[in-house]
């Protein structure tokens, strides 16, 4: 980031709308919109909203009635000075007032410099920078939820907590590595086992959450299978209260995957109806190349799915093929529905069960035309997201959703480990004990962001805490 200069954009979506929202920031912010702004004091109160009409400066002709209002730097969203002109959302106009900043000196934004600014200005740190992604790209309620937490910093509060019990190990080891020597100093075991058990236990429990993050913030697949007019595309156009899949008598209907979202118990949910599998495909003609096709395809998604509902239609006597298929997804989770129940049933739930091997539950549903009930099918997705979302004993409010959190944290896990091995090997060698440490430390501080290898702060700690007076 160079200092001098001041960064431009449109940060409204693309399109006309009511209201277009455009930011600078960067030192000339304020001295760049004074030049196309009428009616801005000469003093004017910060976070202030002013009406007035930005022209252009050649031939002072108006272009847009507008509200402006700047912030100063230290107290802006980059940290920086800052202003933001509201205008009216034509494409157009907008993006001419862009223009008019670009010619005044102002230079366009890259993708995400806005926030990137703020991280290099010590505004945000870099959780709370990915929150401001993922607040933005929340598509449910526990997404949205699990970004404003990690935007307030819970993630990054709780990582400081663990840095500082760090740190403070850290300081005493390497204080008795000084002085051992010099004044024979007793090492004390005690002293860092409870600490370090904790901590791992602490570790441990962030890295668990790692599932419920992931749900959270990025939903779950889950896809309906079946032999083909079984009912899966009339059961995906129930949830979705919607007519999404084709639906009708001939076999067959649905050959590609038909998908959908929608929101059960405020997480994302991605429903997918796929094309029915069967075992008669004959011959060299075309149809049997799509059905082959087609089983491809939904095989594809079926190794994806977070949830399985194989679909079976009570009305037929369950086949052969069902039982395979059944073996094929069994593996996996997955539930079952016994849909089109308000027909006379050709099997009963004691052999589905005895053929099946299976003891889970059986959800039912019943199929008639325009009457399709589905109650239970979102009672058995709800119990299933609960099952993955739910916090055990011991765990914490504070969850993680990015990949390189996870990695991290088992980075420092293992290093939490080792050290815990060496302390309780009774008598360990100091200076491994303290490369463990800072190890440690670097992959905390390397999750918020923070300058991996300063010792300033980490001598400052041990001057404060120890008389080392000689």
């Amino acid at each position: 980031m160079e200092e001098n200069i001041t960064i431009a954009a449109i940060s409204t979506p693309p399109g006309a709308g009511g209201i277009a929202i455009i930011r600078l920031s960067g030192a000339a912010a304020h001295t760049i919109v004074r030049q196309v702004f009428r009616s801005l004091p000469v003093e004017p109160v910060f976070f202030h909203l002013y009406l007035g009409y930005i022209f252009a400066p050649e031939n002072r002709q108006d272009i847009d009635q507008v509200l402006l209002a700047l912030m100063p730097a230290g107290r802006s969203y980059t940290g920086e000075k800052m202003a933001e002109i509201h205008c009216h959302g034509g494409l157009y106009n907008s993006k001419k007032i862009l223009s008019l900043l670009f010619n005044l000196g102002a230079e366009a934004a890259s993708p995400g410099e806005f926030t990137k600014r703020a991280y290099l200005n010590g505004r945000l740190d870099l959780t709370q920078a990915e929150a401001v992604a993922a607040l933005i790209n929340a598509e449910s309620e526990a997404g949205l939820v699990a970004a404003t937490a990690q935007l307030a910093g819970g993630l990054a509060d709780f990582v400081n907590a663990m840095l500082l019990k760090i740190n403070q190990m850290l300081a005493a080891v390497e204080v008795e590595i000084d002085l051992l020597a010099e004044e024979g100093l007793n090492y004390s075991q005690s002293d860092l086992l409870i600490p370090l058990q904790k901590l791992e236990d602490n570790c441990r429990n962030l890295l668990n959450s790692y599932n419920r993050g992931r749900i959270s913030q990025s939903g779950i697949k889950v896809v309906l299978a079946g032999r083909p007019n079984v009912g899966k595309s009339s059961i995906m156009n129930a949830l979705l209260a919607e007519d999404r899949a084709l639906v009708s008598a001939v076999s067959g209907t649905t050959r590609d995957v038909v998908s959908a979202s929608l929101e059960i118990d405020g997480v994302k949910v991605e429903l997918s109806d796929t094309a029915g599998l069967d075992d008669k495909l004959v011959g060299d003609c075309p149809q049997a190349e799509l059905e082959a096709l087609g089983r491809a395809r939904t095989e594809q998604w079926l190794a994806q799915a977070a949830l399985i509902l194989l679909v079976l239609d009570q009305s037929h006597e369950l086949t052969d093929f069902e039982v395979e298929l059944y073996q094929k997804i069994s593996q996996k989770p997955h539930l079952i529905l016994l849909n089109k129940q308000d027909r006379k049933p050709r099997f009963t739930l004691t052999e589905l069960r005895r053929r099946f091997s299976y003891e889970g539950p059986v959800l039912g549903c019943i199929g008639a035309k325009d009457n399709i009930k589905i109650d239970n099918v979102v009672t058995g997705i709800t119990d299933f997201i609960k099952s993955q979302t739910v916090t055990g004993g011991g765990a914490t409010a504070v969850m993680i959703s990015q990949q390189r959190h996870y990695d991290l944290l088992k980075s420092v896990g293992s290093g939490l480990h080792r050290a815990l091995e060496l302390v309780e090997s009774g008598a360990p060698p100091l200076d491994m004990l303290a490369e463990e440490l800072h190890q440690i430390r670097f992959s905390l501080l390397e999750i918020t962001g923070a300058e991996a290898r300063d010792v300033e702060g980490l001598l400052d700690l041990v001057f404060s805490q120890f008389c080392v007076g000689k």
